[in-house]
């Protein structure tokens, strides 16, 4: 299959990114109406971008943030958090180092880099280190212990972080590994969960 930005945005891409939407939705208005000190809003994202890949992945973040945002305004400057999320678990899926439990850990590590980095700028140079988010007691602690705003919100991220990428990452894993062969098939980059070496690729 032809894969690239002009390939990846499918009939089926355009089916999936609402899905993916949704799921990240419902994480999110989870995560702060419940105070939860983890987010669980990029489920939708890692799952469109392991299926569809790195372009469809990245909207799939940008869109779900955009929603978000129009009830949780801190929501808009976390786009691209989710739109780096995106983009890198899609190159991780082009590369397939998803079909390894060795490229699952590289991958689960990378993400959390890049997700807990990215967020710490956002939140520091944008909300001044509050966000009014469960995880604001966590790095209230660690100012408070003497640590510098910075070091207190990126070491607050790191840590949640973790928590957040495995989460997310395997509810996505365990959908995929739920979806039929005969549709995984469909997918520019659906070939490696296939459970069934043997599938026909036209389904």
């Amino acid at each position: 299959m032809k894969r690239g930005l002009k390939y990846d945005f499918s009939l089926i891409a355009l089916v999936l990114i609402p899905v993916g939407v949704s799921i990240n939705v419902v994480g999110y208005q989870m995560s702060q109406i419940l105070k939860l000190p983890i987010f669980i809003d990029q489920i939708g994202t890692i799952l469109v971008s392991m299926l569809m890949g790195p372009w469809v992945g990245m909207v799939t973040g940008l869109l779900g943030n955009a929603v978000n945002g129009m009830i949780y305004p801190t929501a808009f400057g976390y786009a691209i958090v989710s739109m780096l999320i995106g983009l890198v678990s899609g190159f991780l899926s082009r590369w397939k180092f998803y079909s390894n439990i060795l490229g699952i850990v590289f991958g689960c590590v990378l993400l959390n880099v890049v997700s807990s980095v990215s967020a710490a700028v956002v939140t520091v140079f944008m909300f001044g280190g509050v966000t009014g988010a469960g995880t604001d007691l966590l790095t209230a602690a660690f100012v408070a212990s003497g640590q510098a705003l910075w070091n207190s919100v990126l070491t607050t991220n790191v840590i949640s972080g973790t928590i957040n990428t495995i989460v997310n990452f395997a509810v996505a894993w365990i959908v995929v590994r739920r979806i039929p062969d005969r549709f995984l098939v469909k997918l520019n980059y659906g070939l490696q969960y296939i459970k069934k070496k043997g599938a026909k690729i036209n389904g």
